[in-house]
């Protein structure tokens, strides 16, 4: 039984076990492992509706958390940058050169996303971030910026103070489910354990 399978079997009972021997046998070849941390993923209940509500849910988590990733990885370099300025005038700057760069590398990208892309991403950086998206904007740009981009958002169906709510909201549990798959398949992948799209997981 290959590796794959047994981290299948492993899945399907409801926990990855990442704890495994310094090598594993494949047809007769030893093939060197290493430790990883262990990550647990609870089993779903989901009847055959859900299911189908689900995939689709995870097709667009998988679309959009990359970048609430990478918006995470954005602030933390204007953090940086903002801790050495050394003037009102400077953190100014800083903040509008980011700005402009953020607009040159996303905007068409998310001109793309469906209204409801848009509100899983809003919750995805809530998710990365700490703080919603409201409080974001009024925290590096000012209160007024943000009340303007929440009215818009509003026009869309939207709500930038949404927050990520797993314990309370149903489709954030299952967001949680979605994320805690990508974290064992990126996991995997960095340490050349699997090949594969992902995994569905769910209890019968």
């Amino acid at each position: 039984m290959n590796r794959l399978l047994l981290f299948t079997l492993f899945m399907l009972k409801g926990i990855c076990y990442c704890q495994i021997p310094d090598s594993t046998e494949v047809n007769g070849e030893k093939i060197p492992t290493k430790l990883l941390n262990e990550i647990t993923i609870s089993p779903l209940q989901l009847s055959h509706i859900e299911r189908l509500s689900y995939f689709r849910l995870q097709k667009k988590v998988n679309k959009v958390y990359p970048y609430a990733q990478k918006a995470k990885i954005q602030l933390q370099e204007i953090e940086d940058d903002l801790m050495y300025a050394e003037s009102k005038k400077e953190k100014r700057r800083i903040s509008k050169l980011h700005d402009r760069w953020l607009r040159e590398h996303f905007t068409e990208d998310l001109k793309k996303l469906t209204r409801s892309e848009g509100r899983i991403l809003i919750k995805l950086i809530h998710y990365e971030i700490g703080i919603s998206s409201y409080n974001l904007i009024k925290k590096y740009r000012n209160g007024l910026n943000a009340l303007l981009w929440q009215k818009l958002a509003k026009l869309y169906d939207g709500n930038l103070k949404t927050t990520y709510q797993p314990e309370d909201v149903k489709e954030d549990q299952w967001i949680s489910h979605i994320l805690r798959q990508i974290e064992v398949y990126d996991t995997l992948k960095k340490n050349d354990r699997i090949n594969t799209r992902g995994f569905n997981h769910f209890k019968n």
